[in-house]
């Protein structure tokens, strides 16, 4: 669970992006007062976006999440134009602006699905067997207070949602952990075990490290 803090600044990464942010004329004309959601919804579907963000924009493994969307819609429209990442980008011919603008209507129009730090409730005990049982302790010690191979993580800086992020695609030196090697259940018992660990000492208390 290395470099964790990183979560915290990806998604404004990705706001700050210029393709993201930019604003070419063709977004700048899209008329939004006509969207249509009922037509974004069809449209979402005929162009194909559901194959990567799933039917209601909830995101699967082939995309993200994006609804509902992270940003207005110019931003949109320039992104599906010029994109960054696996997306392909989509001309005028294939999609127009006036569909995105439906596309976008649908998109707001969606209710933003729990997310799974929401409805869980973890259990100290039991995360406290699965962190040797994963084998965290070896790269993170015996309760989480770091190792040569790895940092500190107890008690966790961040919250559950984030680490759930971060351990489905990690940075670093550590290794993804999909849903079928460890679920987000497990990880919510381990972070609530992680949780219960008491802080480290301040470096004043220690005489070692104030001689």
């Amino acid at each position: 669970m290395r470099n964790l803090t990183v979560l915290a600044s990806a998604f404004a990464l990705v706001l700050a992006c210029p393709l993201v942010n930019a604003q070419t004329p063709a977004a700048k004309s899209a008329d939004t007062a006509a969207a249509s959601a009922a037509n974004g919804k069809r449209a979402f579907t005929s162009v194909g976006c559901v194959a990567c963000h799933g039917a209601q924009g909830q995101g699967t493994a082939m995309g993200i999440q994006i609804a509902p969307p992270p940003f207005e819609l110019p931003a949109l429209i320039t992104y599906v134009r010029q994109p960054t990442g696996k997306m392909p980008p989509f001309a005028p011919g294939a999609v127009s602006d006036q569909q995105l603008a439906d596309i976008y209507a649908f998109l707001k129009s969606v209710a933003p699905p729990p997310s799974a730090s929401e409805t869980l409730t973890g259990n100290a005990d039991n995360g406290k067997k699965l962190f040797a049982a994963y084998g965290c302790y070896e790269c993170h010690g015996r309760q989480g207070a770091g190792a040569s191979t790895g940092p500190r993580i107890g008690p966790p800086a961040i919250t559950l949602a984030a680490v759930l992020r971060y351990v489905r695609a990690p940075t670093g030196q550590m290794p993804p952990y999909t849903t079928k090697v460890v679920s987000d259940q497990d990880l919510a018992d381990i972070y609530t075990y992680l949780k219960s660990l008491p802080p480290p000492p301040p470096a004043s208390s220690i005489p070692l490290l104030n001689q």
